[in-house]
C-alpha cells in the first residue's frame, strides 16, 4: 500500500462542542473510508459485583454525558451512507473496568461508596442541593481513577489501543478519520509506526477553559443539574423511607 493512497485524520474535540461537530461534518462530508468514534460501541451488562460501577455509569452517562456532550448520529450517518467502516474506542463501558488493576478497581469501589454515603448523610440532614452536587462527585472521581489508570498504563494505554486501530484501518487504506478527546488527538501520533503517512492532527476549536466552552456548557448544565437533583430526591426519599422502615 501506498501512502498516496491513505489519508489519516485524527480529529482532537472538546465533547461538549458543537462548533468541533460542525468541523467533523465537514471533514465527512469531503469523504472518509473508515470512522474511529471514542465511545462504545454497546451496552453494558454489569455483573452483580459490577453493580457500583452500573450506578457510576448511570449517574455520569445517562444523567451528564448526555445533556453535556454533542450527538455524533449525524457523523455515524454520513459515514454510512457514503458505506464506511465504522468502530468505538470501546466495546462497552466495561472496558474501562477490565483494563484497570485490581487495587486500582478496589480503590476505585471504595471511594464510591464512601461519596455516595457523605451524600446520602448530607442530604438526610437537610442539605440537599449540596447532596445531589456529592452525588455526582461520587460517580466522577471514581471514574477518572479509573480512567487516568487506564490510559497512563506502560503497555495497552487508551492512547496505544486507539493508535492501533488507525494503524489497521489504515492498512486496509483510503480516508482515516478519528475522532478523539483533544488529550488523544495530542498522544496518538506517538504510537502510530513510522511506515504510515503523517497524521492530520487537527485542534479543537477553542480551549475547554475559554468563554466558548463556558457558554456552550450552561444550558445543557443547568438542564444536567435539575435532572440530578430530582434523580438525587428520589432516591433520599428512598433511602429515608428504608430508614424509617428499619429503625
Amino acid at each position: 500500500m501506498s501512502d498516496a493512497g491513505t489519508d489519516i485524520i485524527i480529529k482532537g474535540e472538546i465533547h461538549s462542542s458543537n462548533a468541533d461537530l460542525e468541523e467533523e461534518r465537514e471533514i465527512l462530508v469531503e469523504g472518509v473510508d473508515h470512522l474511529i468514534l471514542e465511545g462504545q460501541a454497546e451496552e453494558a451488562e454489569y455483573s452483580l459485583t459490577q453493580q457500583w460501577y452500573g450506578w457510576i455509569m448511570l449517574i455520569f452517562q445517562y444523567l451528564f454525558a448526555r445533556q453535556i456532550y454533542a450527538d455524533h448520529t449525524i457523523l455515524e450517518d454520513l459515514a454510512d451512507a457514503q458505506g464506511a467502516d465504522t468502530e468505538y474506542t470501546r466495546k462497552t463501558d466495561l472496558d474501562v473496568l477490565h483494563n484497570s488493576h485490581v487495587l486500582v478497581q478496589m480503590f476505585a469501589v471504595s471511594l464510591f461508596f464512601v461519596l455516595l454515603t457523605y451524600s446520602l448523610y448530607i442530604g438526610m440532614d437537610g442539605r440537599v442541593l449540596a447532596g445531589a452536587g456529592w452525588l455526582f462527585v461520587s460517580s466522577l472521581l471514581p471514574l477518572l481513577v479509573l480512567r487516568i489508570h487506564e490510559s497512563r498504563r506502560s503497555e495497552g494505554g487508551r492512547d496505544e489501543v486507539i493508535a492501533e486501530q488507525i494503524t489497521e484501518a489504515a492498512r486496509e487504506g483510503g480516508r482515516v478519520v478519528a475522532v478523539v478527546g483533544n488529550e488523544h488527538a495530542k498522544n496518538i501520533p506517538d504510537y502510530l509506526p513510522d511506515d504510515l503517512p503523517e497524521p492530520d492532527v487537527r485542534p479543537p476549536q477553542y480551549p475547554f477553559l475559554s468563554i466558548s466552552s463556558l457558554k456552550k456548557l450552561l444550558y445543557p448544565g443547568f438542564v444536567f443539574f435539575s435532572v440530578l437533583y430530582v434523580f438525587y430526591t428520589i432516591l433520599l426519599n428512598y433511602v429515608q423511607i428504608l430508614h424509617i422502615l428499619f429503625t
